[in-house]
């Protein structure tokens, strides 16, 4: 897989879905192929990134919109969430290094990458909902 390919994916529309249920059936064949007792479900991951997206496209102070973006932030967090979680059991399972010892340097610039955006995003809501 490709990390950035596949982030890319999720800004096209109808492509990003069958990424994401891709994406989770191979983290389910991994589970499978472990023997871990815990699965994924690439449909539900799936209908969360259908969420997300559809809530993603619009931004703006007005409280719908605000709603909007809640929506949107419980189903991508709950879909990372969801496949994180499964791919910490397969981690788990496996034998060999630990996960800490499994992360590259480019993963953590990643994992930096996304929590200032989202930082960022924090803050402009603030910002926003106190004018």
């Amino acid at each position: 897989m490709q990390p950035l390919g596949h982030a890319l994916s999720t800004l096209l529309p109808g492509w990003n879905a069958v990424i994401a249920w891709r994406h989770f059936r191979a983290i389910d064949a991994l589970l499978e192929k472990a023997g871990a007792s815990a699965r994924v479900d690439a449909t539900s991951a799936t209908i969360g990134l259908v969420i997300w997206w559809l809530t993603f496209t619009h931004y703006s102070s007005e409280p719908l919109f605000l709603a909007l973006d809640t929506i949107e932030l419980i189903a991508g967090t709950a879909v990372v969430v969801y496949g994180q979680r499964a791919l910490n059991v397969y981690w788990r399972a496996r034998p060999g290094p630990s996960m800490e010892e499994r992360m590259l340097s480019t993963d953590w610039i990643a994992v930096a990458a996304a929590a200032a955006y989202f930082l960022t995003w924090i803050l402009t809501y603030v910002t926003t909902a106190s004018n």
